[in-house]
């Protein structure tokens, strides 16, 4: 009786497969790289639809295969390393083909406990909050806390009103990218972020502050970043939000080239596109946000990062 049960249970899950081939072929095109793609926190959900299901085990036997080289979510070793060993193996598979099948009720890799994730909030004005103070820090604290999950924002700087539960931040009005590139060390090293969030070029922008070089000196600055993060610690880099007197959108491609390379290179650099996720209706002042626009900010960032948060 238990080997017919067994052979119906695997049966029905290669038919589930099957039904799903099309669907799984679709997750060839997702990176890792890709802020907008799924992230679950399940381990043994590899296309981050907050289940374990059929689709998952092949998405983890095509991986296996080399068919499929980076899964829907953003954490690929997260997600598809169910014993823990550090590695994506053959092992893993059939463990996920147990599971399915109703013979382990859970996998031998347990998630993390809810740690304290430290993230620095780096930028200029728009960081700091100039016309609401706090920005967009209110509104992704409340996020990251509503969820369960705990954050210590940190930098030098500290504005925000009483809902901000932690005010600390590096936004500097009015500095550019050298001058936030002349301190990044120290703040590197005296806070120790595992996450840091970059809105950085506005004022290179306004100030026509030597443009044609803005992406070589991005570039310069992301790599002191890289150089100071934990092994396990991100960059998220985003692209500046409109202006309402100047164009953006040129450096706004140059900023995602400029990451782009420094994924080629292996890099934990990530693209977040906050260009479009506001309009000229969600400025105050025609630079800076107002509170709907700093909400928005503050989901574009979270739905970059939760992935990454209490692990």
């Amino acid at each position: 009786m238990y080997s017919l049960r067994k052979r119906l249970l695997s049966l029905i899950m290669v038919l589930s497969i099957c039904l799903c081939v099309s669907s799984v072929c679709n997750a060839n095109q997702a990176t890792s790289q890709d802020v907008t793609a799924a992230v679950s926190g399940l381990i043994g959900d590899l296309n981050g639809d907050s289940a374990i299901d059929a689709l998952d085990y092949s998405l983890m036997k095509q991986f296996l295969l080399g068919t499929v080289t980076n899964l829907p979510v953003q954490d690929d070793l997260y997600a598809a390393d169910l014993d823990g060993d550090a590695k994506i193996t053959a092992l893993d598979l059939s463990l996920s083909k147990q599971y399915l099948l109703g013979l382990i009720t859970k996998f031998p890799k347990t998630p993390p406990q809810n740690v304290t994730t430290v993230v620095m909030p780096l930028g200029d004005s728009i960081t700091d909050g100039l016309t609401v103070p706090g920005g967009y820090r209110i509104k992704l604290w409340n996020n990251i806390t509503n969820a369960g999950l705990k954050v210590d924002f940190v930098g030098s700087m500290s504005n925000g009103p009483t809902e901000l539960g932690d005010k600390n931040h590096e936004g500097h009005s009015g500095w550019r990218i050298d001058q936030i590139d002349a301190n990044i060390n120290a703040w590197m090293t005296t806070y120790k972020p595992k996450i840091v969030l970059l809105h950085i070029g506005t004022n290179d922008i306004s100030q026509k502050y030597d443009l044609a070089n803005a992406p070589t000196r991005l570039s310069a600055l992301i790599d002191k970043i890289c150089a100071k993060l934990p092994s396990d610690g991100k960059l998220y880099v985003a692209k500046v939000i409109p202006l309402s007197y100047a164009d953006v959108s040129n450096y706004n491609t140059q900023v995602a080239q400029v990451v782009q390379n420094k994924v080629n290179q292996g890099k934990p650099v990530f693209i977040v596109d906050m260009y479009t996720a506001i309009t000229t209706a969600d400025l105050a002042d025609g630079v800076h946000c107002n509170r709907t626009g700093y909400d928005k900010m503050a989901d574009v960032w979270y739905n970059a990062i939760k992935n990454d948060l209490g692990k």
